[in-house]
Order: structure tokens, then C-alpha cells, then sequence
């Protein structure tokens, strides 16, 4: 099973690189770490200064999800850049105590919840992902967006045109064999 190693991949490297995170929390501490982690990914998009650290859809998922985790107060919003201070309360203490563990959900975008990784594996290429955030939580709209890293730069492009990529390899579809599918960061799953 051709996932089974890209996941384990994923994982290994979150866990390695973010250390201890989080819990599911039942009325809210799962959804205030994924809208959080979806701003501050959207986030890197409208800001001015390049991360160096940021070279990949990896690094994107490690930055953001610190970040999300930090204590978010003035100085905090200047250095990440943030565009908007969002009424979002902090991540609860209680979701900080386990390593992300990204499972499969599905071969299908449509089953996609925002802060949900699209991971493609090309032969000869490190997996790379993009992180679906939904609707924007910074320039409202209809739409639904994904964002990623590529030439050290982040792109945010609607899901619709991703779709209709002309590199196939490259839409997030069940009969692309290069994507993998959709993966969650499932926040304190599996201790």
C-alpha cells in the first residue's frame, strides 16, 4: 500500500520537528487548533518577510502548527505577520500534550476539513502537500482555497482551479495515481 509509507513519512517528520501538541477536546480545542493553524497558513501568503525555514508544504505544516500553539499577543502578530487578529480564544493547555498524527481520510477532496493535508508522491520527488483551508479567513469569499510552498514561496489558489490543474499530477482526484489523498492532523491520536 503505497500510502502507508507517505503517511508514516509525514508523521515521522511532524513528530520529530513540532514535538508535543495536542488532544482532541470535545467542544472546541480540535476546531481553535484548526482555525488557528488555517490562519496562520493563509497568513504566509499576505506577509511581506520570507521565513527561510519555509521551503516546502512540510515546513509550511511545522511553522504553522508551532505558531498556532505559541501565546498569540501584539508582539507575537508582528512577527508572524498576521493580517487580521482573528477573535479566536488560544489553543487550550489540555491539547498540548501529544505529537500530531496525520491518518488517511480519504482519495476524495470533498471529504476535506480545513487545516486537511492534499499529499501527492511523484517518483523520483519527496511527497509534497498542500494545506486545505477552506473559505478564507482573511479576504471572505465563497470560495474554498488551498496553499502551499513552491519555489520558496507560497501560492494560495482556489480548489476549483487546482481541479483543473493542466498538469494532471497535480489534481487532488481519486484517478490521479501521484495524489495520495487527503490527510488529517489528528491532534492527540494514538496514545
Amino acid at each position: 500500500m503505497r500510502s502507508v509509507p507517505v503517511a508514516l513519512a509525514i508523521c515521522a517528520a511532524l513528530s520529530l520537528q513540532v514535538g508535543a501538541v495536542g488532544a482532541e477536546t470535545p467542544g472546541g480545542g480540535r476546531g481553535v487548533f484548526q482555525r488557528w493553524f488555517t490562519l496562520l497558513v493563509e497568513s504566509r501568503y499576505y506577509a511581506h518577510k520570507n521565513v527561510p525555514d519555509l521551503v516546502d508544504g512540510n515546513s509550511l505544516v511545522v511553522w504553522a502548527t508551532r505558531h498556532a500553539l505559541a501565546g498569540h499577543d501584539g508582539r507575537w502578530m508582528k512577527d508572524v505577520e498576521l493580517p487580521v487578529f482573528p477573535a479566536i480564544p488560544p489553543v487550550p493547555e489540555s491539547v498540548k500534550a501529544d505529537a500530531l498524527n496525520p491518518r488517511l481520510v480519504s482519495k476524495t477532496l470533498a471529504d476535506a476539513e480545513p487545516g486537511d493535508l492534499l499529499v501527492f508522491n511523484r517518483p523520483g520527488m519527496a511527497a509534497r502537500m498542500m494545506v486545505y483551508i477552506g473559505s478564507s479567513q482573511v479576504v471572505p469569499s465563497p470560495r474554498k482555497w488551498v496553499v502551499y510552498i513552491a519555489g520558496d514561496r507560497p501560492h494560495k489558489v482556489p480548489v476549483e482551479s487546482l481541479r483543473e490543474d493542466p498538469l494532471v499530477e497535480w489534481r487532488p482526484v481519486a484517478e490521479n495515481p501521484y495524489f495520495m489523498g487527503v490527510y488529517r492532523l489528528e491532534v492527540g491520536a494514538g496514545r
